[in-house]
């Protein structure tokens, strides 16, 4: 069943504040909720894309940079766009990147690919 929570519940289930949540929003980084009335209802892409930021921001990640990544991700760019460099070919690849599937902020069934360094990549594994 997927998730229809509230700014509070959602909040709660990604371990971070419903003011974050609304500073998220205000950067781009998190779409708005449905509404229902006037109760905003959040659902799983919001808890994933919240896990997201949350893990990056762990990691030393600036809102900026998560901005960056969060709207390459978006749009189906690679990180090597995202960086403005050419992509690596397969030896590079087999030398420390993978392929990974970005689940956050897809929708069902629509997962996207993203070039990612090893580090990366093991921080959205763990997630």
């Amino acid at each position: 069943m997927p998730a229809d929570l509230t700014i509070d519940e959602l909040a709660g289930a990604a371990a971070t504040t419903s003011r974050n949540v609304r500073a998220y929003q205000a950067r781009g980084l998190l779409a708005p909720p449905r509404l229902v009335g006037r109760t905003g209802r959040y659902g799983d892409e919001h808890l994933a894309r919240l896990r997201v930021i949350g893990r990056l921001r762990r990691r030393g990640w600036s809102l900026a940079a998560i901005a960056d990544a969060v709207r390459a991700a978006d749009r189906g760019a690679e990180l090597s766009d995202l960086l403005g460099v050419v992509p690596p070919d397969a030896a590079t690849v087999a030398d420390g990147l993978e392929r990974l599937v970005l689940e956050w902020a897809a929708p069902p069934g629509r997962a996207r690919l993203a070039l990612v360094p090893e580090p990366v990549a093991e921080l959205l594994r763990a997630g």
